[in-house]
């Protein structure tokens, strides 16, 4: 067996262990907050007991086939097949304490779908009668009730997976016609990642919807086109999760995150499979079809991510638009990615779902990091903010990204949350009244805010919070192997050279008028001066207004005329 089909293998025994040791309700099911978390469950349950029954066939497979058939049959029943129903072919999400009352939702027939055609293709000849039956059966339906019918509007996951249905459902119910249009949205969609970025940038899991979508077509269609454009896409997102990839990290911007994805990277079941560089993991956040898929990644994508040496820079612009190309917004990401650390974000705040933006970090390998958090940064708490939950920014703040440094200001209206909340993953930590260092593995941290800092030591992380209207900090780090370069070997002399230098801030409110200005200079431990500037003016009416921003390396302003998609 492959290094490939062994982590594959892993995945798969992972969930039948989780399965085997939940506890499943009165209903039959082991989860009633999201009914997809049964069928994926389940499903590679069923597979895993195929493994085993062909490799030492010990017995205890039946029972585990038979339980996973029943629980796949289970969620089947739930789905909406009355034909003049508005919700015709969808399934419930949330089941509440009544499974057989919950109402159909739009979003499990989207991924579940495509993952309900590929089980169905794949293990169509070792499943029960009464399942392959009741499988088809939800197919018919899914392909009935034209679900999939949308058109590409936003260019988004939701498109995707819609695209990924009308191929697949083209192929198992020989419409060609919709075979074709699934082709051709497909090639539209690629068409337009490829000229204006993909715009669902570090987006979990949205991305791995992508990814999942498409597999399922190259796995199950068998026409030349279907996988041809199906096998393109992969790459061209294999090959994005590659330069944003460092042994289990995403690292950059994540334009959401959700707690698993944050302040740890813990959805990692699918880089295991392919890229393999990092611990097996030991929990499932989110399974979906994991373990379920053959395709690989092509072996110069995982050279890329896998066998990184020196550094890397990735500046990239991305275009907020319609499928149509209108109504543009640009936005830049800067990364950057050493074989010990990477650093980085985006430079615009954008509103997003469930405003699970996550604007910067320094993140390390979770080789580095086996246990506890690997992201470190601060942040100004937003809406849906908790005590707790290290997620959920505001609108507020502007960052200057270099290298391995962040620099971030924020100037607060008076009904905003008046601090900046810190995460710091765990190390040999040494903290004063508004600076920190930190050695976690073999990469030095230091920062320092604008206003004193109070730290709390958590099981997973180091907390810190620090309260002011006004605010600022400065984030920096180091490999022990860089460190060495300029002469420093502690956590002291990390200590001792950063504060020699430490980043100046400068706030002046005018007196005749509501205007703030707020500067930062900071000179990095490898030599580039930082400069960054802000105006804020002051209405009662419209709050808290940014009217001017400076941002400076070696003293040249930063333009984004460099970034390229």
């Amino acid at each position: 067996m492959s290094s490939f089909e062994t982590r594959r293998a892993d995945i798969r025994r992972l969930a039948a262990r989780k399965a085997a040791e939940l506890p499943r309700r009165d209903s039959g099911f082991w989860f009633h907050a999201d009914l997809r978390d049964n069928f994926y469950l389940a499903v590679h349950l069923f597979v895993h007991s195929l493994d085993v029954r062909q490799e030492e066939g010990t017995g205890d497979e039946a029972n585990a086939m038979d339980l996973a058939a029943g629980v796949i049959s289970k969620v089947m029943a739930l789905q909406d097949q009355n034909p003049q129903s508005p919700m015709y072919g969808h399934w419930p999400l949330n089941l509440g304490e009544d499974p057989a009352a919950a109402k159909p939702n739009a979003l499990p027939v989207e991924l579940m779908g495509c993952l309900v055609a590929l089980f169905y293709s794949r293990y169509g000849r070792e499943l029960p009668p009464q399942l392959k039956s009741d499988l088809s059966l939800a197919l018919t339906h899914i392909y009935q009730s034209e679900v999939y019918r949308k058109p590409l509007q936003q260019m988004n996951h939701h498109e995707a997976k819609h695209t990924a249905l009308k191929m697949l459902l083209g192929h198992l119910f020989d419409d060609r016609e919709l075979l074709s249009e699934g082709i051709d949205c497909a090639r539209r969609m690629l068409a337009h990642v490829r000229r204006y970025g993909f715009k669902e940038y570090g987006s979990l899991p949205w991305h791995w919807h992508w990814i999942q979508a498409f597999t399922c077509v190259w796995e199950v269609v068998d026409d030349t086109g279907a996988r041809a454009v199906a096998e393109e896409m992969l790459v061209y997102l294999w090959e994005l999760r590659a330069d944003y990839y460092l042994k289990g990290i995403w690292a950059g911007p994540h334009s959401r995150e959700w707690p698993h994805d944050a302040p740890r990277d813990n959805n990692t079941l699918m880089d295991y499979i392919q890229f393999g560089d990092f611990p097996e993991p030991v929990d499932i956040p989110r399974l979906e079809g994991a373990g379920l898929y053959a395709y690989q990644i092509p072996e110069y994508v995982k050279n890329k991510a896998v066998n990184r040496s020196g550094e890397t820079e990735l500046r990239r612009t991305i275009l907020i638009t319609d499928a149509e190309g209108k109504d543009i917004e640009e936005v830049h990401s800067y990364t950057f990615i050493t074989p010990s650390y990477a650093a980085g974000g985006m430079y615009e705040r954008r509103e997003e779902f469930d405003n699970e933006q996550h604007r910067w970090d320094i993140s390390l390998p979770l080789t580095t990091v086996t246990s506890g958090v690997n992201q470190a940064y601060f942040f100004h708490p937003g809406k849906k903010y908790k005590e707790g939950d290290d997620r959920h920014a505001s609108d507020f703040g502007e960052v200057l990204l270099h290298q391995s440094t962040a620099v971030a200001l924020y100037a607060l209206p008076s009904e905003a949350d008046n601090r900046i909340v810190g995460c710091l993953p765990p190390g040999e930590w040494v903290f004063e009244s508004s600076a920190g260092f930190g050695l976690i593995g073999d990469v030095y941290i230091a920062y320092s805010t604008m206003q004193p800092a109070w730290t709390e030591q958590k099981p997973d992380r180091v907390s810190v919070r620090s309260e002011g209207a006004i605010h600022g900090v400065v984030m920096e780090a180091l490999s022990r192997e860089e460190a060495r370069t300029l002469g420093i070997a502690s956590l002291q002399q990390l200590r001792d050279r950063w504060m020699s230098r430490a980043p100046l801030f400068h706030t002046f409110a005018a007196a005749d008028k509501p205007l703030t200005e707020l500067t930062v200079n900071h000179t990095t431990l490898r030599g580039a001066e930082l400069f960054l500037g802000l105006a804020v003016q002051h209405d009662s009416d419209k709050g808290c207004r940014l009217i001017r921003r400076e941002r400076t390396i070696q003293g040249s302003p930063v333009t984004f005329e460099q970034y390229r998609i």
